[in-house]
Parts: structure tokens; sequence; C-alpha cells
């Protein structure tokens, strides 16, 4: 009893240790995990605005490139101071066969050329129109000519393609003298740009703006997914017209407000500013949600260490009812252990798999112990025992009823029992011995609804006929 109660407080002393350390644990992980939450966002928004930024500088380049190396072509140029001179139609296909050429080469929606002396627009396709400062679909030919930069890159309306919301490189073409000639140009339906932000918000959760920072403005003034007008994106962010419209250094500016971290980028070659902005309230829950699932677990352990503790007593009784009952020389169940078990599995299995009953007992062991003494006899024993435990295995279980006799069960019918202990006999009569050893037993197919006696009975019958036909073999019991 002493030992018992020892036991139960020393388990209460552990469980309340549990309890105390786990719980401050919780405490601290709560801070550090909250902390950390924090750090994130601010890594997740710091990387993606940089990403975003490199991007679309790279996506961009291509379209740069190419209107470049047209501003810089002798050939646009020589056409431009031309344009007034050679005012035909062969003229003008010239120039429509070039633009061509860059749109197909580089799959581009729209090529197109503006000349400054005449206000033409032209594209791949033609003449598209005449522009003018009064017509708001032109503004953005002048304000970029105001900006005096050699390159301008905008997001705005495609007149060639149904208006569609397109991406312009717009490079500046000049004379020798510096003199402006016109601006050329290439263009591109903005769908790959959205769908690559896409990626980033379904990715890490994000939102994101990019705002015109230093671009000419055009008639596009509306807003697209993420390609936003001041107003639209201070409403999206929730912050002021100043802070979108704030400079930033190369390296941008990162700030937490509340649960929201935000971290602006400048893309100095695009004069955009891309926002990235990370609530961080949804990452806290998702925290105190593991924390949760945290507390539920160790309540989970500390029951399941109570309910090992309880039951410890018991399993511990069971394997000393067990090692009591098990039988000291051949290590097998006595017939009071294999009784309890043969009533358990009568319960459990037998009245729905079929199972065999066998008792065997040594031919003439009498005669080991008058010859070669008690001690051989005991070897012979442990060699029977031995052997069936080894050859019956996990197919069944095998008892010592006494003195040489023993008992078992098989999980099959009793054909295939006879074939098992069939094997048995062989492998024992093949052993170097100083006498022959062999056994008669019967086998009987367990009816569930008998006692373990009814059943012997059975296989006893069958024991005896293996003996009446000359020992050494197994019968079957038959009706």
């Amino acid at each position: 009893m002493l030992k018992k109660h020892s036991i139960l407080f020393a388990n209460i002393i552990v469980i309340l240790l549990i309890i105390v350390v786990s719980t401050g644990l919780q405490i601290n992980e709560y801070t550090y995990y909250k902390n950390a939450a924090i750090k994130q966002a601010r890594e997740d928004v710091a990387f993606t605005s940089s990403d975003i930024s490199y991007r679309l500088t790279i996506a961009t380049t291509e379209q740069l490139v190419a209107s470049q190396m047209m501003a810089n072509d002798i050939f646009l140029k020589i056409w431009a101071e031309d344009e007034i001179s050679f005012n035909t139609d062969e003229h003008k296909q010239l120039l429509y066969d070039y633009l061509n050429e860059y749109k197909q080469k580089y799959n581009y929606d729209v090529v197109f050329f503006v000349s400054n002396q005449t206000y033409n627009y032209y594209y791949d396709g033609g003449l598209n129109k005449v522009v003018s400062p009064t017509d708001d679909f032109d503004i953005w030919y002048f304000n970029f000519l105001d900006l005096h930069q050699e390159y301008d890159i905008q997001i705005d309306h495609d007149e060639v393609n149904d208006f569609s919301v397109t991406l312009f490189v717009n490079c500046l073409v000049t004379d020798e003298s510096g003199n402006i000639l016109g601006v050329v140009g290439v263009g591109n339906q903005i769908d790959d740009f959205q769908n690559q932000l896409e990626n980033y918000v379904s990715e890490y959760d994000l939102n994101i703006c990019i705002v015109n920072k230093g671009n000419a403005h055009n008639s596009f003034t509306g807003s697209t997914s993420y390609y936003k007008t001041v107003d639209d994106a201070t409403a999206s962010l929730g912050l002021s017209r100043e802070t979108i419209l704030m400079d930033v250094d190369d390296d941008g500016y990162a700030w937490n407000e509340g649960n929201l971290c935000t971290k602006v980028m400048r893309n100095k070659a695009l004069n955009w500013n891309i926002f990235v902005q990370s609530d961080i309230t949804k990452n806290i829950n998702i925290l105190l949600a593991q924390m949760n699932r945290r507390i539920v677990l160790l309540m989970l352990i500390i029951l399941s260490y109570l309910m090992v503790s309880l039951t410890l007593f018991s399993r511990l009784n069971r394997i000393t009812y067990e090692s009591h009952n098990t039988d000291e020389l051949t290590r097998l169940a006595n017939n009071r252990l294999f009784r309890e078990k043969f009533n358990k599995e009568n319960k459990r299995k037998f009245s729905k798999e079929t199972a065999s009953l066998f008792m065997l007992d040594v031919d003439d062991f009498k005669s080991f112990n008058d010859t070669r003494g008690h001690l051989y006899g005991n070897a012979v024993l442990q060699l029977v025992s031995q052997t069936l435990k080894e050859n019956v295995g996990e197919t069944g279980f095998v008892g010592r009823w006494g003195g040489d006799e023993f008992i078992g069960v098989i999980y099959d019918t009793p054909e295939k029992a006879k074939v098992i202990l069939d094997n048995v006999q062989n492998i024992i009569r093949s052993k170097d011995t100083a006498m022959p050893i062999s056994f008669s037993c019967g086998i009987s197919q367990i009816n569930s609804n008998l006692t373990l006696e009814k059943n012997m009975e059975l296989a006893d019958r069958a024991l005896y006929k293996s003996k009446e036909n000359g020992k050494a073999q197994s019968s079957i019991y038959s009706p």
C-alpha cells in the first residue's frame, strides 16, 4: 500500500511540474512568436517589394532595349528628317514595314512612331491619327516631351488595339543636334504583368499597389488590380497621399503601424513607387491557434500519462500473474493460464474463426526417467516444448497441461493443424538423442459453444486413437 501511495504521489508531483513549466513556456512562446510574426512580415514585404521591382525591371527591359534601338536607328532618324520631303505612300510603307518587323520579331502588341514635325501617329499597320494637345488620348505625348527624359514607361490605353490597357515604353528620337524628331515606342498588354503580381498576392497574402511617381500623365485615369491611381492606392493601403508619393532611397522604407507592416520601394527605371503591405493579424491568430493546439496536446499527454499510470499496476499485476503461471521448466503457460487464455479467445475468436485444439503426450516418457534419469526426462520435455513453440508461433498458443502432457490451439482447420504437428514430430524424431523421442497427438475442431473440458474430451479421444494405432502420430477427431 505504501508503494502504491508513493507512486501516486510522485505522479501528482510530475503532473504539477509539467503544468507549471508548460504554462511558463506558453507565455514566453506567445511573446516570442508574436515578435517573430512581426519580423517575418517585415522580411516578407521587404523581399517581395525588392523582387517585384527587380522583376518589373526585367520584364520591361526588353521593351526598353527595343525602343532604344529604334530611337538610335539611323534609318528611323533619316526617315523622320525626310518625312515631309518624301511624303509618298512608298516612303510611308518603308516605315510601316520597319515597325512591323519589330512587332513580329519581339511579339509586341503594337509598335509606333509619332513624328514631331507632322504629329502623325504611325504604327505597324499604317497611319493611326494625328495627335493633338487638345485630345485627351494624346496628352501623354506632350507630357512626355515636357519631362525632358530619354524614355518613359507607363500604363495607358492602346487606341490601335480596342483601347486595351497596355504597358508602353516610349523613347525620344533626336537628330545629331539634339532636335526632337519624335517618339518611338512599343506596347504589350499587361495581362502577364498582372499575373506575376497575382502570384505574389496568393503566395504571401500581401496587398500590392504600384503608383506612377514620375512618368508622364496620360488619358488612363483608372486603376487595374495592382497599378493604381494615387487616390485608389490611398484607399487600398490606408495611407496618406504624401506617403504614397514619398521619395525613398535605393533601400526603400519600411514601417509598422498596428498589425500592418508596409514597405515602399522606388523603381527609378520605371519611375514607380511599389508598395507591399502585410497584415500580421492573421499570422498572429494562426500562432495563437497553434498554441491552443499545443495546450490541447499537452492536456492529452497529461491524460495519457494518467491513463498509463492508472493501468501500470494492472499491467504489472498481469505480468506477475503470467510469470507465476508460466511453467518453469518449459517456459510455457501452465494449465491455469492456458485455461484463461482459451476462455478469452473463445469469446473473441472461436465463434467467428475456425480453430483447432490439440493435446499430446510424450510416448513412453516413464522409460526416459527410469533409464536415463529425471534430468534427461526434463531435457526431453524442454525439447518438445521448444519445438512446439517455434512451429506453432503466431498461428496459435501452447501450454503444458501437466507431466508430459501438452495442450495448444492453432487458428486453422484440424487438417492444417495436423500438418504443423506432423512437422514438429519429424523435427523431434530427427534429433540425435540418446533415446528415440516421439509423441502421440489428438486434434479436434474447437466448438465455441462447449467448455474447454468438453473440447479437450474430443481431442483426447483422437489422442487415444493415435496411441491405439501405434503412437508417434497425430489423429483428427471425427464424430
